[in-house]
């Protein structure tokens, strides 16, 4: 079953890629208008992975009103996209600290 859902994850993602672009540049660029528009309340910038988190959490609060699909799915993508960022960021950081 985990892989006919990554599939299906994975298919979503280059569908909508097609549409808007580079996933990981869009996060990436709304990171930073985000963390620009909050600077006044944030200790640091916000991260790529952070900003798929939210999204997820926004889907969260859509699928507590009603039910469909499409937001469950749209949240599973986001949630997948979050730790592969993430897991992204902290071999970044490990190797930052490498001697």
């Amino acid at each position: 079953m985990i892989g006919n859902l990554d599939k299906r994850l994975n298919s979503i993602k280059k569908q909508k890629e097609l549409e808007y672009g580079s996933f990981d540049s869009n996060m990436i660029l709304i990171a930073k208008v985000w963390s620009v528009l909050l600077s006044k309340n944030l200790k640091q910038d916000i991260l790529p992975h952070q900003v798929c988190q939210m999204f997820v959490a926004s889907k969260l609060v859509r699928a507590s009103n009603n039910y469909k699909d499409d937001t469950y799915i749209d949240a599973q993508s986001y949630l997948e996209q979050a730790k592969v960022m993430h897991e992204q960021d902290e071999i970044d950081q490990f190797k930052k600290r490498l001697p």
